[in-house]
């Protein structure tokens, strides 16, 4: 059976350059963007995620955006990267960070998540991430070392952010906004007391960033921590 899954990943591979379909971006030596979608009221719109090869396999921050496109992107690594995915840090528990758990476990492949996390997508019935991460935790492949850090609530309240030391990428995931936003999007379960002062401890805690990708639309520098403050002090 779980041939038979693979074998399904790896012919989705094939259509994953389709219209708003998966799309994936090289922005590091070893380290990707991956980019799904979803359409919503407005029309499609984008979600990211990160691949990154390490010396033991390749580890995913967060999946695709549901199941479907989840296994567009294993295929993809399949294909392209030829290595295993090894593990898959979901950084918050909203559908466009762990829609894919299910086909994860469907393969045996480890995902990690804060316990906040976990408890969120217990309460709502979803499938669980099988390890638990501490609010400042570290993670290393081979020679690769990620930092996971829970800077404190924002987008939700449990939102997590992944540091590459090596690369000075940042991934901020829905905690951060892009530069081009124009609104601070779903704030159902966001804390925006909260998200002010967390954002200002990002920008303390990494001064020195060469890319930061936020959780939609286009990636860039430290600007979107900034265009992140301005949206939400417009909310108000």
């Amino acid at each position: 059976m779980k041939y038979i899954i693979f074998l399904l990943i790896v012919f989705s591979a094939s259509v994953y350059a389709e219209e708003h379909g998966l799309q994936v971006s090289k922005i590091g030596t070893n380290v990707y963007v991956h980019t799904s979608y979803k359409l919503l009221k407005d029309g499609y719109f984008p979600s990211n995620g990160l691949v990154i090869g390490t010396e033991e396999g390749v580890v995913l921050v967060d999946t695709a955006w549901g199941e479907e496109q989840t296994s567009q992107l294993l295929g993809w690594v399949s294909k392209n990267l030829k290595k295993p995915v090894i593990a898959v840090i979901i950084t918050h528990f909203h559908e466009d960070r762990a829609g894919g758990i299910e086909i994860l476990k469907k393969l045996n492949i480890p995902s990690y998540a804060g316990k906040r996390t976990i408890s969120f997508l217990k309460e709502e019935g979803k499938s669980l991430p099988e390890k638990s991460l501490k609010d400042n935790d570290n993670l290393v492949f081979g020679k690769t070392k990620m930092e996971i850090l829970f800077p404190g609530p924002g987008h939700s309240k449990d939102n997590l952010v992944v540091w590459l030391p090596k690369s000075k990428i940042l991934f901020g995931g829905c905690l951060v906004k892009s530069a081009e936003a124009n609104e601070i999007g779903n704030t159902k379960d966001a804390d925006l007391k909260e998200w002010p002062k967390t954002i200002r401890k990002l920008e303390k805690s990494f001064s020195k960033i060469s890319i930061l990708v936020p959780g939609h639309q286009s990636w860039g520098g430290r600007e979107g921590l900034k265009r992140t403050l301005e949206l939400l002090e417009v909310s108000k």
